[in-house]
């Protein structure tokens, strides 16, 4: 059978393994992660053009929390009235399923072996978490997809020395830069690009990239400027608990070195294995076993030496890989495996391109890229039961917290302005700000998390706050900072509506005594 021929039954293979696997999880709610609800409003105010801004919080500041990028994109579709959930789940989709083809098509040209592309190809299909992504408004499979673009436009550039008439040259560094204003773990990628070609001592190349990716960023960097908004990104590494402020920030090496092994534990020791053998039950609540590090350098072995084994790419593997482990570590831990999953794919085709490597040094086994592979395909009966607890998620209506929470939400849309773009007329304090004003489209801030209520109420007056909702989401900072400040001062908070089981509330903020109370 001629290479065209074997390519073409390999993506059909990829096809139906997806479409099977992608309609049978496939959610057409919103996730209740949050995040969703933060790139959903944000596009929303790019395509009315207030640009990128939090119009729906108090005083409708220019937004920094999350990259533009994703927003931006799903603004476009916005901008001509396809504002759609389920568009933008197949949307995320139809970017996973081209990101595997295009990352297959590339080791495929790196390992020569159809059995091995196709099989691992298979796996990383039905990887639960990555259709998980793939069915949720979020950017780890758009930033996934623009990855796999950048690594595809390195491929097809690949040596040619009069790289800027090539237009793979300006795929690759436009991809990479998208990939920046997508996810800002993509720093892991430019530099790994950066030094691969320093390596290969291609030095006009490597200049010319770098100064390429400053020269499309630069214009988010004077933006920031210009507002007097400042990175986030330095501040968090160094807080010792992002959700519990209290605990302030890390000032000593040990705390640092700590927070390095707790993230790489969570991140590499779990989140490598997760990815690898997705229906292994992992507690993230308790530190790795030895016996579980022990097999989890034994996984990384195997990572690095099938990377090493992708011939002239494996510099640009080995410290894509080194990198975003670096970036893991340094970042706040409490995610799980959630920033490993765009990764996986790479994971996934080094760590089966080491067994094969390895089992080709055995006698007798050197042509064992030609029937070996097909023996990891044994690991999809065991991949079934993740996707068996997708598709009951999926099918599964939200828990009844949320829906009290969203029914409060929708009560003040029904007497919003509906002409208006935002009702600024209320403003909500609740837990999740984004998810209060998607349903309700009004103004929500989240409360001050201070152990102190006097704060907590103090600042509530300084965000000229209306209502307040009292919610029972399963979030410990409710217990922790809003409900004391409740029930310590109940005259400030009067009550206009109880949803029952489980019971959630909507308070009036009696602003004026609140005033008192303060003075």
């Amino acid at each position: 059978m001629n290479n065209k021929k074997t390519t073409l039954l390999i993506f059909v293979g990829f096809a139906l393994t997806f479409l099977i696997a992608y309609s049978y999880i496939f959610n057409k709610k919103l996730d209740l992660n949050g995040d969703n609800f933060s790139y959903l409003l944000l596009a929303k105010s790019i395509a009315q053009g207030s640009g990128y801004t939090d119009i729906y919080s108090p005083g409708a500041a220019a937004a920094s929390h999350f990259p533009p990028g994703y927003s931006a994109l799903l603004s476009i579709f916005m901008f001509f009235k396809i504002n759609n959930v389920v568009f933008f789940h197949i949307l995320n989709g139809i970017f996973m399923f081209i990101s595997v083809c295009l990352l297959a098509s590339w080791m495929k040209n790196i390992t020569r072996s159809t059995a091995f592309v196709f099989s691992v190809g298979i796996l990383i299909l039905l990887n639960n978490g990555l259709l998980s992504f793939a069915s949720m408004v979020m950017s780890e499979i758009p930033y996934l997809f623009f990855t796999c673009l950048t690594f595809w436009g390195i491929y097809k550039l690949d040596d040619k020395k009069d790289f800027w008439r090539s237009p793979y040259f300006y795929l690759l560094v436009a991809s990479a830069a998208i990939t920046y204003y997508m996810r800002s773990i993509a720093l892991a990628l430019l530099i790994s690009i950066f030094l691969y070609y320093l390596i290969k001592k291609q030095w006009k190349l490597s200049l010319a990239y770098i100064a390429s990716f400053i020269l499309l960023y630069l214009p988010w960097i004077i933006r920031n400027k210009m507002l007097g908004i400042e990175g986030r990104y330095f501040g968090t590494m160094m807080t010792v608990n992002p959700w519990r402020p209290e605990e302030g920030s890390i000032t000593t090496f040990g705390e640092f070195f700590n927070k390095l092994i707790t993230n790489f534990d969570e991140t590499v020791i779990k989140g490598f294995k997760e990815v690898i053998f997705p229906f292994i039950s992992l507690d993230y609540s308790v530190p790795s076993t030895t016996l579980a590090i022990i097999g989890s350098i034994i996984l990384l072995a195997f990572i690095f030496y099938g990377a090493w084994n992708f011939g002239k790419y494996r510099w640009l593997l080995i410290l894509y890989i080194l990198g975003n482990i670096g970036t893991f570590m340094l970042w706040h831990g409490g995610n799980g495996a959630r920033y490993v999953h765009p990764l996986a794919p790479f994971i996934l085709f080094a760590f089966f391109w080491g067994i094969i490597c390895l089992a080709q040094k055995i006698k007798n086994f050197k042509n064992a890229h030609k029937w070996l592979p097909y023996s990891f395909l044994i690991l999809v009966f065991f991949i079934t039961k993740p996707l068996e607890q997708q598709h009951q998620t999926a099918k599964s209506p939200y828990p009844p917290a949320y829906k009290n929470y969203f029914a409060l939400a929708q009560s003040f849309n029904q007497t919003s302005k509906k002409s208006a773009p935002v009702n600024t007329d209320v403003v909500v304090c609740c837990r999740k700000p984004a998810m209060f004003s998607y349903y309700s489209n009004c103004v929500t801030t989240n409360y001050l998390y201070s152990l102190d209520p006097k704060e907590v109420i103090k600042n509530m007056l300084d965000t000229h706050v209306d209502f307040v909702v009292l919610e029972q989401l399963g979030y410990s900072s409710t217990y922790r900072y809003l409900y004391p400040a409740i029930t310590a001062h109940p005259e400030i908070f009067e009550l206009v509506t109880q949803l029952p089981n489980p019971d959630t509330y909507l308070l009036k903020f009696n602003k004026e005594k609140a005033q008192q109370f303060i003075q």
